[in-house]
């Protein structure tokens, strides 16, 4: 690929902007490939989990010590093979969770050097070969097909859901208007979980009514079908780093090398200004505050399944049914509610911040009172015929009034990055309060209850992400995505030991429920530590 040159339009594609209509355009494709990919990848959950128990059952009786079993019921519900199946889950999810950390740095380095599309299709392609070796361990059973399921989530570090999800956010980041960022990552997670509660869904009942294998055949043909639709109908876009140049006009070295992707982590250092004395912690505090909540919630919905388990003799298909209800709750409100509600509380915002500011105020300090922010802006009077940038080709070429172009930028965007910020930090609290009420829990209907209301505060991860974009340089975005991606990852794997422990020990006492309270108050602390976080008051040295 050519080197940029003076020759190179600056504006080599157009962002999207969600409210025109454009029923097949790049931003849906995303969406659709998104929907398609979630599905896929959790079709297998629910089955997966019914063939451990199935291939350590097999074992257990495969063993002569062990007679044929004579009773009444399940054969397979003995302590035995729940306590076997429950060691070879654990091992399972450890290496695929593993797996997805290595596939998501992996992944940052593919979207660098390879581009979004490409990057993307590694992350159907392997899973499918993975896939193909699942069918053939549901026809092998035993140990056997215990150890090759186990051993091949080993390929989940090629191509995995971490991955294709970094990839997914990263398409969003380059097709939508930056005014529309925050919504459209809303949006994209809401197509997550819908696909996942039709895969939590159709992956158990291709289970039962068909055969053990047959969810692994029919997410393999997915598989396959996503490849070829990801391969085809994606937009390319370059890769960042074959177009990146160094301000000599060498080629950048940021990249290069393999183990570049662990430049990700860097973002979330703090960062000295570059005019004046003084360090930024924003970022940092934004990526405490956002393990922090990850660590606070993330085990909220095996907690559940748990506690409607052990407390109200919940059954796997009445468990699949609970965590469908929680995924399609949190699909449909950050579908539908989710981006009405950034654009509200943007205009509000917008509102509150021009009626503060006097009419007869200089530009200087009405850019200033719009911003929050200690800036330097030329003097001159405010025309509010000049506040709106030209658009048109001649008017580009005029001398433009400084003011009006300082103004403009202040007003549009400060304002919607003031309201991310501020959801952020809301929802957090919202969503500990929430939380803590799932402990009064008493009866069965309680369980499903709270499925269906505790999404109403899974805003804060795509809103805490278009705050990010906002801060830091286009150059570091896909740095910064896979960044908050892997300390969301490290938080879930926090929390499946902090509060798998916690859980043990609340249920040996006789308080199972006092769980929820110790989520709602890591979630309160987290909410602190969000509410600390700024917006840089001027310009940063190279992150």
């Amino acid at each position: 690929m050519s080197s940029p040159s003076e020759d190179t339009p600056l504006l080599a594609r157009r962002a999207t902007d969600l409210s025109r209509p454009d029923l097949f355009g790049p931003y849906r494709r995303v969406l659709l490939a998104t929907f398609l990919l979630s599905t896929t990848f959790w079709f297998t959950s629910t089955p997966l989990i019914y063939a451990c128990r199935v291939f350590n059952c097999e074992e257990y009786y495969a063993d002569p010590a062990h007679p044929p079993y004579t009773g009444t019921g399940d054969a397979c519900a003995i302590t035995a093979v729940e306590t076997s199946t429950a060691r070879d889950i654990s091992v399972m999810v450890t290496l695929t969770t593993l797996s997805g950390t290595a596939n998501l740095l992996l992944t940052t380095w593919q979207i660098r050097h390879w581009g979004m599309r490409t990057a993307m299709v590694q992350q159907t392609f392997w899973p499918a070969l993975r896939n193909l070796t699942q069918i053939y361990a549901t026809f092998v059973g035993g140990r056997l097909g215990m150890t090759i399921v186990q051993t091949t989530q080993l390929i989940t570090i090629l191509g995995g859901g971490a991955g294709y999800m970094l990839s997914a956010n990263s398409y969003i980041n380059e097709l939508v208007e930056p005014a529309e960022r925050t919504a459209a990552f809303g949006v994209l997670a809401g197509m997550n979980m819908l696909g996942t509660a039709l895969g939590y869904i159709a992956g158990g009942l291709a289970g039962d009514l068909i055969s053990i294998s047959a969810p692994f055949e029919i997410t393999f043909c997915l598989l396959v079908l996503s490849t070829a639709y990801t391969r085809l109908l994606l937009p390319y876009i370059p890769p960042a780093a074959t177009t990146d140049a160094a301000p000599d006009g060498t080629a950048s070295k940021q990249g290069e090398s393999f183990f570049s992707f662990l430049a990700c982590l860097r973002v979330f250092l703090p960062v000295k200004y570059e005019l004046h004395s003084g360090t930024f912690w924003g970022l940092t505090l934004l990526g405490l505050g956002t393990f922090g909540g990850t660590l606070a919630t993330g085990y909220v919905p095996m907690m559940l399944q748990l506690t409607a388990t052990n407390s109200y003799g919940y059954k796997p298909s009445d468990n699949g049914y609970l965590m469908s209800t929680l995924s399609m709750s949190r699909a449909l409100f950050l579908t539908f509610a989710f981006p009405r509600i950034i654009d509200a509380g943007r205009r509000w915002f917008a509102m509150t911040s021009v009626t503060a500011v006097p009419a007869s105020a200089d530009a200087a300090a009405a850019a200033t009172s719009v911003s929050g922010r200690s800036r330097a802006l030329p003097a001159c009077a405010h025309d509010g015929a000049k506040s709106a940038l030209p658009t048109d080709a001649p008017a580009v070429d005029a001398p433009q009034d400084p003011c009006a172009i300082a103004i403009a930028a202040v007003a549009d965007k400060a304002p919607g990055s003031r309201f991310d910020l501020a959801f952020v930090q809301w929802s957090m609290v919202v969503d500990a309060v929430l939380t803590a009420l799932v402990a009064f829990n008493s009866r069965a209907w309680h369980m499903n209850a709270a499925a269906a209301v505790l999404p109403l505060a899974s805003g804060t991860a795509p809103a805490c992400k278009g705050v990010l974009m906002d801060i830091v340089p286009d150059t570091r975005r896909t740095d910064a995505l896979a960044g908050i991606a892997l300390i969301e990852i490290l938080a879930s794997i926090s929390t499946v030991s902090l509060f798998g422990m916690l859980f043990v020990f609340l249920s040996a006492i006789g308080h199972p429920n006092l769980v929820f309270v110790c989520n709602a108050a890591l979630a309160l602390v987290a909410a602190s530590v969000l509410f600390a976080v700024r917006f840089p008051k001027g310009k940063l040295r190279a992150m």
